[in-house]
């Protein structure tokens, strides 16, 4: 596989190299189950999955079990491997798809449904179920997206509904079991959809019914007709990866992020996800420091998350903030909180966070109106949402995020109004405190009525109301400048609604769309509405059916998956609403008042305890002094690291800093951050064979100590080999820059087709090598008149040509240019490496 000649040609090669920190790689040959754990986007956002991590350590952490990583190669990336007839692999062991034994795909989103198909064909791997034996991979799937499997039921053997923890071990062990003593792949399923949480949907045959335009299912054996999701009870200390793989290239969510609570004691009536997580389950605070703190110390991460769907309602959240703050204030290291509800952010939780830097500060009101607010249960008065902006504000928060829904059940002008007047408080509130414009991101989407919801009955709201409702809130605010509008594609929103609430007639669209070109739909450059509508009129399936009202007697397409939340209640929360009456939370109501779910002695089930700081050691390296002394360190950036851009780079060295317990001086302010001085970025793709940083540190270290500590923490490619303790009468690293050493490979293959065809070009076969390169490099020197070339030179014994490149702080030529005009090679960096620098010549006055 010539992978090597790939990267060169695609526009983010660090997404499919692997070898990052933490990466965990065992002899394929060992195991006896090879597991995939597929994410159908890009490294970029499959890489900021918790989901995923958390199965990565599970499964690796079982002897026998082999896990590997796989994501959507990007548009380039599919190209080339299609040219090159390579089969998508992972990043680990760089194995092929088709030789694992289970390919694990997270179904997050419905939009990412094409690149399933993407990765499924570019791993060799047929694409219906039907069409696959018991020789090929198990291709599985979990996630939210589940809970309506039917518009992807043909493609997938098996899904799996609820936690993944405890279920997808029990799957693998099963069918390792099964597949050496079956040999048949219906008879593997049939034994696997034994297993709780297992649906495998060639064993349910879907119907038409007289009451809905929409076909159910049905099992066509001796089958439950409902999947019970499967639930990991107790949780308060469930495994939880600590050692999580630290990505080379900057990820979406880039950062340590621990879940404190799974599920969500809130009724919001539009949330899909508090229904499919229920029941609400705690994590012990002593065990959410340990995680967060070890963590940190084994990532080198500079920010850490507490998530949840609600984390405002996690008993321990001001302790546990309080302590942590008071730990990671000293690394300059933040804490950023999601889902924070409003009455959630006390004074003395946002004054913990702002310890070392504000995070991002987001406020999610839903809806415009107190009134519209009851209709969704959201229960947020406008004073507390302006109070919560108050309290941010007045902490020094200058950015603030806003989301809103339009189309929302009895939503009406007034309603509309009311995110207009809710914006324009909270920037009255902002100029009052900070003086000037506060920074006001603000998120419009369309409201999906989703399955498994007390709204999934509704209609979803027509195409051209909603562009109208999006337009009219743009023109109300688009006079405040600092108002940046943010709106998810209407298109986008109705094809994610049909597919959410989707049938089994879908499969053949989504094939039928894939074959004409449908690829990354969730993406605004590349999502074609007109691919999908042209098949859906290829199938002849209307599409609007599936957005339009639902009678509440009929069988839903994905009624057959329970999620413990009963339709009796689901239907009655539906009539609240259209009442605008609210309910409380199962925080504020008792389970016999309510009796909406089976799982009532799960809900209260608590485990008090005292909250114990963990003992965790995070030495600092060095002997501590009171002077401040600074150091140039130098290094090397070779093979796969080459395909690390500069600013990855820093984040690479920074985390490896922290991670090796090296402390460096900070910046000061509201964003404090290393202060290291780089030499000029590399080209992607160029290797650097002697770099140079400069940083400082109130640690004395001695070179021999230091390197050896260093070189413990990096990712592959990177290295030091040298440190120095700068002198007092020093210039700066910049200030002391030169001369930059660059060389050119000329035994390389770009280098020897030039030559073939400058000799086919003149006709000249007898002219040897060398010759041709030194008229070349005579005929550039001739021509070329900019003073920063100061030296060109052949070393033959080496086979490579070296550029003296004068350093200057103003815009000058590249050397990758001026290899370009001599060898007529086009982005010549591959082949190209910076040598050394060259320091200026400093003396001590006397």
């Amino acid at each position: 596989m010539n992978l090597e000649e790939i990267l060169k040609r695609v526009e983010k090669p660090g997404r499919y190299l692997g070898e990052e920190w933490n990466e965990i790689r065992k002899d394929p040959q060992s195991v006896k189950a090879k597991i995939a754990l597929v994410f159908p986007d890009i490294y970029e956002i499959g890489m900021s999955y918790l989901g995923q991590k958390i199965l990565y350590f599970i499964l690796n952490n079982h002897p026998l079990f082999l896990a590997e990583r796989v994501y959507a190669p990007w548009i380039d990336f599919e190209q080339r491997l299609r040219s090159q007839k390579i089969p998508l692999f992972s990043l680990e062991n760089k194995i092929p798809l088709y030789e694992f034994d289970v390919l694990g795909f997270s179904l997050l989103y419905e939009l990412n449904y094409s690149n399933i198909l993407t990765i499924l064909d570019l791993g060799q791997i047929p694409f219906l179920s039907e069409e696959r034996s018991f020789k090929n991979p198990l291709v599985m799937a979990g996630g939210p997206a589940v809970f309506n499997p039917e518009p992807a039921a043909n493609i997938f053997d098996l899904f799996l509904v609820g936690d993944g923890e405890e279920a997808f071990i029990e799957i693998v062990e099963n069918f390792i079991r099964l597949k050496n003593e079956l040999k048949d792949k219906e008879a593997i399923l049939k034994e696997l959809a034994k297993i709780k949480g297992v649906y495998v949907p060639s064993l349910y045959t879907p119907y038409r019914q007289p009451k809905s335009s929409l076909s159910a299912v049905r099992p066509t054996r001796d089958l439950p007709e409902k999947i019970k999701k499967r639930i990991l009870f107790p949780f308060h200390r469930a495994p939880f990866p600590e050692k999580i793989v630290v990505p080379n290239v900057k990820v979406v969510f880039d950062r340590v992020a621990v879940e404190v609570e799974r599920g969500c004691p809130q009724k919001c009536r539009f949330c899909q996800a508090s229904n499919i997580y229920f029941p609400p389950r705690e994590k012990s605070p002593s065990y959410v420091l340990q995680n967060v703190l070890r963590s940190l110390r084994l990532t080198g991460y500079e920010d850490a998350s507490l998530t949840s769907l609600s984390v405002s309602d996690y008993p321990y959240l001001n302790e546990i903030v309080k302590i942590l703050m008071s730990k990671l204030g000293e690394r300059k290291i933040s804490l950023s909180l999601s889902s924070l509800r409003p009455r959630g952010l006390s004074s003395g939780v946002a004054q913990s966070i702002i310890k070392v830097r504000k995070t991002g500060f987001t406020l999610v009101p839903e809806a415009g109106t107190e009134r519209l607010r009851r209709v969704i249960n959201k229960n947020l008065q406008d004073r507390e949402i302006l109070e919560a902006s108050q309290n941010a504000f007045s902490q020094g928060w200058r950015l603030l995020k806003l989301y809103f829904m339009v189309g929302l059940p009895t939503e009406r002008d007034e309603d509309l109004e009311g995110i207009v007047n809710m914006v324009k408080e909270v920037i009255r509130i902002g100029y009052k405190i900070l003086k000037t414009a506060p920074r006001i991101n603000l998120s419009i989407s369309s409201f999906i009525p989703k399955p498994h919801t007390p709204f999934q009955w509704l209609e979803m709201e027509g195409e051209k109301i909603l562009i109208e409702k999006h337009r009219f809130l743009k023109s109300r605010l688009k006079k405040y400048r600092f108002v940046k509008f943010k709106d998810h594609p209407i298109k986008n929103s109705l094809l994610e609604a049909v597919f959410s609430r989707g049938d089994r007639h879908l499969n053949q669209v989504l094939l039928e769309s894939w074959r004409r070109g449908a690829r990354f739909d969730s993406w605004k450059e590349l999502f074609r509405f007109r691919i999908w509508a042209e098949a859906f009129e290829s199938e002849n399936i209307d599409y609007h059916l599936y957005l339009q009202a639902l009678k509440k007697n009929a069988i839903l397409p994905w009624d057959h998956i329970d999620t413990g939340i009963k339709k009796s209640h689901l239907l009655k929360e539906l009539e609240k609403a259209l009442k605008e009456e609210s309910t409380l939370s199962c925080l504020e109501a008792s389970c016999k008042d309510c009796q909406g779910c089976s799982f009532s002695s799960l809900v209260k089930k608590k485990f008090p305890e005292k909250v114990q700081i963990p003992e965790e050691s995070y030495p600092f390296f060095g002997q501590k002094t009171e002077i401040v002394f600074r150091y140039r360190a130098f290094y090397s950036k070779r093979r796969t690291a080459r395909y690390i851009s500069h600013i990855d780079l820093i984040n690479v060295i920074q985390r490896s800093l922290r991670r090796a317990g090296i402390t460096v001086v900070h910046s000061k302010g509201f964003h404090p951050k290393m202060i290291i001085s780089y030499l000029p970025a590399l080209p992607l793709g160029m290797e650097g064979k002697n770099e140079v940083l400069e940083f400082r540190a109130l640690y004395l270290f001695s070179e021999k100590g230091f390197i050896s500590h260093i070189n413990k923490y990096l990712p592959s490619g990177v290295e030091f080999f040298r440190l120095r303790r700068a002198k007092e009468f020093e210039p700066s690293l910049h200030e002391n820059l030169k001369t930059f050493v660059y060389s050119v490979d000329l035994e390389s293959q770009e280098i020897k087709r030039f030559l073939e065809e400058f000799r086919r070009e003149r006709g000249d076969s007898l002219s040897n090598d060398w010759k041709i390169i030194e008229t070349l490099v005579c005929d550039f020197i001739n021509g070329f008149e900019e003073e920063s070339l100061e030296r060109i030179y052949l070393d033959r014994a080496a086979n490579k040509l070296f550029l003296y490149l004068a350093y200057s702080s103003q815009k000058s030529i590249r050397p990758q240019e001026i290899v370009e005009k001599i060898f007529r090679v086009k982005n010549p960096v591959f082949i190209m490496a910076r040598e050394k620098v060259l320091f200026k010549k400093v003396f001590k006055l006397t």
